[in-house]
């Protein structure tokens, strides 16, 4: 997949990062390679509001402590261009992955299963997803982001739900369809999301024994989800 210019926000937060990680700014590095992270994913039931939510939190957090470098908010595509090494991204993976290949191959083999044959490609979005929650201060909207980062320190992993006929409204008004075709769109979503997932990792998106928090999205509003959120974290001493 071919990948557009990365926005210049992120473009920063790339930069930054690697630098950090580089041999050139090694106090800086030592300090961040104390505490990685903190970072928050989120993962969704297609047709909830996870790029809302993870938009209003960044906004929210960064109120709280913009600095050493804002929060930023990756989704598909962003974290596509990462995994690519798209422009900025490949000295970023490149730095925050130096010395943790035995850890990223071993994530990797752990999820992959038996699928030896999508290991490469596989191999690179792990990479980059978890390049990313070392480096912090970033909100992962999907791409099994919760799962793949589970173990990684200082994370906090949130899942948003909603009865199917929320869904199928919210669908419906966005993209101009009528409610039963909103419905079956939903739920045909929904499982190719769970049977991709279960099929490489062996493991089920929607175990919420897998998340830290999982809220109804259609009883809680964006604002009031990413105030949640933001409380945990602060709560937990990530910011």
């Amino acid at each position: 997949m071919v990948y557009g210019p990365l926005p210049a926000p992120i473009e920063t937060f790339l930069s930054w990062q690697a630098r950090v990680y580089s041999t050139h700014a090694p106090a800086e590095k030592a300090e961040k390679e104390a505490r990685p992270g903190p970072f928050v994913t989120v993962s969704r039931a297609f047709g909830c509001e996870g790029m809302p939510l993870a938009e209003r939190l960044a906004e929210r957090l960064n109120a709280i402590s913009a600095r050493p470098t804002p929060w930023v908010v990756m989704g598909k595509e962003i974290i596509g261009a990462v995994a690519g090494r798209k422009g900025e991204a490949a000295r970023f993976v490149e730095a925050l992955s130096h010395g943790r290949r035995g850890f990223i191959q071993q994530t990797v083999e752990v999820l992959l299963g038996n699928h030896p044959t999508e290991y490469q490609a596989y191999e690179a979005l792990v990479e980059a997803l978890l390049s990313l929650a070392r480096a912090g201060r970033v909100v992962l909207v999907g791409q099994g982001a919760g799962i793949v980062c589970a173990g990684a320190e200082r994370g906090y992993h949130a899942r948003l739900v909603a009865p199917l006929a929320w869904r199928a409204a919210k669908l419906a008004g966005a993209r101009g369809i009528g409610t039963p075709a909103a419905e079956t769109l939903a739920a045909r979503e929904e499982q190719a999301r769970e049977s991709f997932v279960r099929e490489f990792t062996g493991l089920d998106v929607t175990d919420p024994e897998r998340y830290d928090l999982v809220l109804n999205n259609g009883r809680n509003t964006v604002r009031e989800m990413a105030d949640l959120i933001a409380a945990a974290l602060r709560a937990k001493g990530y910011v």
